[in-house]
């Protein structure tokens, strides 16, 4: 597809108007090659709501932008879309700046563009970024990826700052376009990329799903509309989903899709940090953040990467002022040489902040274990949540009951002429204490928990806490 054709088919049919066609590169030998200066920019709908659109276009000077009308277009369809409160879906295919146009001392105003300078500082100018990468992208076009709000790429398009024929000039060293910023790069390793596609139409299709649970800005509301799914429909099957044996582990995606408008989600990083995730979808109608520990994945517990992409996550929703709901699975903090080395207590800390400072409604569901510093980081009872629920399944602690008793009694098998045997059954006496403990009823006495519910009930009690917290009166 051209980029003409990717932004006719990104937004409604018929509502795509263009402004800049007439540009062009301001050095005369190339002013009848570069239609547009290398970008494509316009306003068009999605979902009957206005969005703002800017495009690579691959055909024009190997996919190059200028420095003079293309930057110009560029900076005004952003400050346009901020100062009107329109979401911006950028798309991306080509070479970054034209080198040409950037030696010598032009370079000196490039860190005013507004691809370089990031988001608006002022909160109430901030919208929704969504960028899909349709081809290789290098430079400022792959630099969008690192603030936008959510990411897609197809399987065969790579992104980078550098072009492998820059790194090969600069280094001497060869690489690949998929070894340097693939897909399997991007979504494993990096996180940049939210969602990996099959084709473009495919990447549109996700990037219009993404727009539609999005307010306009952070300043407008949250795009209500009525549910097509009733909000009384219990969920039966959450009881065959989730084990009653908190070791065994289930897919926390299947709960998430169980609870949700229709099953319908639009999941972020979903390669990355698998141990968590993190979905934007839809309940009674109403947009809300969804994060839930995977114990498919290094048993639920929140690694470095995991941690990214919790405090990612929970900013973005915060910003844009859409409620958040976590559904509780988790062991703790992931422990070891490696997370520690990783910087693992900063990721989490970081997390904590975040949540720390969060406006929005917090709404709690703690569906199994849930232990230590991971309680707390997925907005535990003792944080200011709006509302906090448990399944009768649910167990809280400062850790595992059976890692407890091997700390705390462990060096009594240890201890010379120890009856193992009795000592034995006396840990395994006290592992059943500490977990009856950690049951929910005690700290639901003590109004730390909000309810004990019937999983099957979940969707409905979570919607009724959402409609007080957002104080919805109709």
């Amino acid at each position: 597809m051209t980029a003409r054709e990717r932004a006719l088919a990104l937004v409604d049919e018929g509502t795509f108007v263009e402004f800049g066609a007439l540009a062009h590169a301001d050095d005369p030998d190339r002013a009848e090659r570069s239609p547009g200066d290398g970008i494509i920019t316009g306003y068009g709908r999605i979902g009957g709501r206005m969005v703002a659109v800017e495009a690579n276009d691959a055909t024009v000077l190997g996919g190059s932008n200028g420095m003079e009308a293309a930057v110009r277009k560029g900076d005004r369809v952003r400050d346009f879309a901020e100062e009107k409160g329109y979401p911006l879906v950028y798309l991306a295919e080509g070479g970054g700046g034209r080198v040409g146009d950037m030696m010598g001392w032009v370079m000196a105003r490039t860190g005013g563009t507004r691809s370089i300078r990031g988001h608006s500082n002022l909160p109430h100018r901030r919208v929704p970024l969504a960028v899909a990468v349709l081809g290789q992208s290098y430079g400022s076009g792959a630099l969008n990826m690192g603030i936008a709000d959510f990411a897609v790429m197809t399987r065969t398009s790579s992104f980078s700052i550098a072009s492998p024929a820059l790194v090969e000039a600069a280094t001497g060293g060869q690489v690949t376009e998929e070894e340097l910023g693939g897909p399997e790069v991007h979504s494993r390793i990096t996180g940049l990329v939210d969602a990996v596609c099959d084709s473009e139409p495919e990447a549109l299709a996700v990037i219009r799903e993404f727009i539609a649970l999005m307010p306009r800005s952070a300043t407008k509301p949250l795009p209500l509309i009525e549910p097509d799914d009733p909000v009384e429909r219990r969920s039966e099957e959450l009881g065959l989903i989730v084990p009653e044996k908190a070791n065994r582990a289930f897919d926390m995606k299947r709960v998430i899709g169980a609870i949700v408008d229709g099953g319908r989600t639009v999941e972020f990083q979903a390669g990355y940090g698998r141990s968590l995730v993190a979905a934007l979808g839809r309940i009674g109608g109403i947009p809300v953040g969804l994060v839930g520990n995977n114990s498919m994945f290094k048993a639920g517990s929140i690694d470095v990467a995991a941690a990214q992409k919790m405090a990612r996550f929970l900013s973005m929703c915060d910003t844009f002022g859409i409620p958040l709901v976590f559904l509780h699975d988790v062991p703790g903090v992931l422990i070891g040489k490696e997370p520690e080395h990783q910087g693992i207590i900063r990721h989490m800390m970081q997390v904590m902040t975040v949540l720390g400072n969060c406006r929005v409604p917090r709404i709690a569901v703690i569906v199994r274990k849930s232990y230590g510093l991971a309680f707390a980081a997925m907005s535990g009872s003792w944080g200011p949540n709006t509302f906090t629920f448990a399944w009768p399944s649910a167990r809280i602690g400062f850790m595992a009951p059976e890692a407890g008793v091997r700390i705390a009694f462990g060096h009594e098998l240890a201890a010379p002429g120890a009856d193992r045997e009795a000592l034995t059954a006396r840990h395994a006496d006290l592992i059943e204490q500490w977990d009856q403990s950690g049951a929910p009823w005690m700290a639901a006495g003590m109004a730390y928990i909000d309810d004990v519910i019937d999983p099957a009930e979940t969707r409905e009690k979570v919607f009724r806490a959402l409609e007080i917290a957002l104080g919805r009166s109709h």
